[in-house]
C-alpha cells in the first residue's frame, strides 16, 4: 500500500517539484497550495505524512499544523516542515532544525530542499510514526 502525502506549498514550480519526486518514490501524493484546503483533505482522509510551507497566502502553515493535531484522526500524522528562513549553512552542518508548537517538535527543511535529504526525512518520519502506532496498539493489548 502506498503511503499518502499531503503537500502544502503555495510556490506552483515547488509543489510539482516536489510531488514528482515522491510520486517518482512511490509515494501517493496529494498536492495542495492552501492552508483551508489542506486541512480539510486531511481530515477527510489523513495522509501519513504532510510537507507544509510556512508561509502561505490563506493563513501560515505554523497555523495548519496546529488545527490538524487537534484532531484524534491525525494523531499519528508526521509533519515535516519547508522554509526559505533556514541557513543553508547550518543544514551543510547536518544541524537539524525543529519547529516548537505549543511544546511539540517538528522537522523543519530549508528551500530549496535537496531531494536525498527530502527523501531521508521522509521515511525517518514515516518509520517513527508506524513505531508510535505499535507502541499503542500492544498498550491496548
Amino acid at each position: 500500500m502506498k503511503q499518502r502525502i499531503l503537500v502544502l506549498e503555495d510556490d506552483r514550480t515547488s509543489l510539482k517539484l516536489i510531488t514528482s519526486i515522491l510520486d517518482k518514490y512511490g509515494y501517493e501524493v496529494i498536492p495542495c497550495s492552501e492552508g483551508r484546503d489542506a486541512i480539510h483533505i486531511a481530515l477527510m482522509n489523513p495522509p501519513q505524512a504532510i510537507i507544509v510551507d510556512v508561509m502561505l497566502p490563506d493563513m501560515s502553515g505554523t497555523d495548519v499544523v496546529e488545527e490538524l493535531v487537534r484532531h484524534p484522526s491525525c494523531k499519528y500524522m508526521k509533519v515535516i516542515f519547508l522554509t526559505g528562513i533556514l541557513s543553508r549553512k547550518a543544514e551543510a552542518a547536518n544541524l537539524k532544525y525543529l519547529f516548537d508548537i505549543e511544546g511539540a517538535h517538528y522537522k523543519a527543511l530549508a528551500k530549496p530542499v535537496k531531494k536525498n535529504l527530502l527523501l531521508n526525512t521522509l521515511a525517518d518520519a514515516i518509520a517513527e510514526a508506524e513505531d508510535e502506532m505499535k507502541a499503542d496498539a500492544e498498550m491496548a493489548t
